[in-house]
């Protein structure tokens, strides 16, 4: 079969490679979705990349079962469709057994290797995808799940102000959440585009990040500012400026991580006498992942419009290079529906 390998810093090639073959408790799963992730990106141009190589990138992956191995099948069959998490938690742990499967102590992260024709996975990492939901949007599972488990950390109560900071793909997944939610939403970006899908996708307000945020935030808010801020970018100074767009009693979730690494100079008077909680989030636990698949099957989160680009396994260096450059939103890398 074909796959990428990413050979070394922006060294992304497609190569024949052995079938995979389901062993005991095992699937294979011809791929039919896999998102392009910024992670993968931070993978094909960091200068890491050639420590691993050559390997496989891709974890937002969707697709149908093609072989069953021998034993437990989790009551799948060939030609199901299912949609991969690729963290495998022990469920035994500390972590675990208090609730915070995110921080399992025996995670093992499964190598998926999206950007392939197929994949194999052990079949207690499935999930059925249901009939009249795309594949392409079951492939948003895994960046979903990991939005819900911020929002699990977070009040919202109804009708309270969120702010998005960032109107990219994740941006607009927490847009819909909060949506969901019962928020008014505002979405702040730097592109109009951007912010016209987050206008679509329910956001009450959108504020153009090129502008004075801070004094059309709080022109929204009654003077106040937002009860929630959502920072989405991984940019010191955006995240520092958050702080200057929550109201008193407010809460900043951290979603992005700094790329590259950076500091935050925090005045800490701002979080003791406003009384701001700061609060992050890092992946997600088993039951975020179902959530999400459920936000998707009843269409309280749409999917559809985040994708800007799709194409196929052959053209994966394309699609790396237009998410690099933050062109349009989501690519996806796609063999069927």
């Amino acid at each position: 079969m074909k796959a990428a390998r990413l050979h070394g810093e922006n060294d992304l090639r497609v190569e024949d490679v052995p079938d995979p073959e389901a062993g005991p408790g095992e699937a294979v799963v011809a791929v039919h979705a896999s998102g392009v992730c910024p992670s993968d990106i931070r993978s094909y141009t960091g200068s890491g990349a050639a420590k691993r190589a050559p390997w496989t990138p891709g974890h937002e992956v969707a697709g149908v079962i093609t072989e069953l191995g021998d034993g437990p099948t989790g009551g799948f069959s060939v030609g199901d469709r299912v949609v991969l998490d690729w963290r495998q938690v022990c469920g035994r742990c500390h972590e675990c057994t208090r609730g915070a499967a995110n921080f399992c102590e025996n995670l093992v992260k499964l190598p998926i290797a999206g950007f392939a024709e197929s994949t194999v996975i052990p079949v207690g990492q499935l999930h059925a995808v249901p009939d009249g939901l795309s594949l392409s949007a079951a492939s948003f599972c895994e960046p979903l799940a990991c939005v819900v488990n911020a929002h699990r950390g977070m009040a919202m109560p109804p009708a309270c102000d969120v702010l998005v900071v960032g109107a990219g793909p994740i941006g607009l997944l927490h847009t819909q959440m909060a949506r969901a939610r019962g928020a008014r939403v505002i979405v702040t970006d730097m592109k109009t585009d951007r912010l016209a899908i987050a206008t679509r996708l329910g956001a009450h307000d959108v504020v153009d990040a090129g502008g004075d945020t801070r004094a059309e935030v709080r022109a929204l808010t009654g003077g106040r500012g937002a009860d929630v801020v959502i920072v989405t970018v991984g940019a010191p100074a955006v995240i520092a400026s958050a702080f200057g767009l929550a109201a008193r009693n407010g809460t900043v979730n951290l979603f992005a991580g700094t790329h590259p690494k950076g500091v935050v100079e925090l005045n800490p008077d701002v979080p003791h006498y406003d009384q701001i909680a700061i609060t992050g989030s890092h992946d997600f636990i088993p039951h975020d992942f179902a959530t999400a698949l459920r936000l998707l099957r009843f269409g309280m989160v749409d999917a559809a419009p985040l994708i800007s680009h799709r194409f196929s396994l052959d053209s994966v260096a394309d699609a790396f290079e237009t998410t690099r450059r933050q062109k349009g939103l989501k690519s996806l890398i796609v063999t069927g529906s």
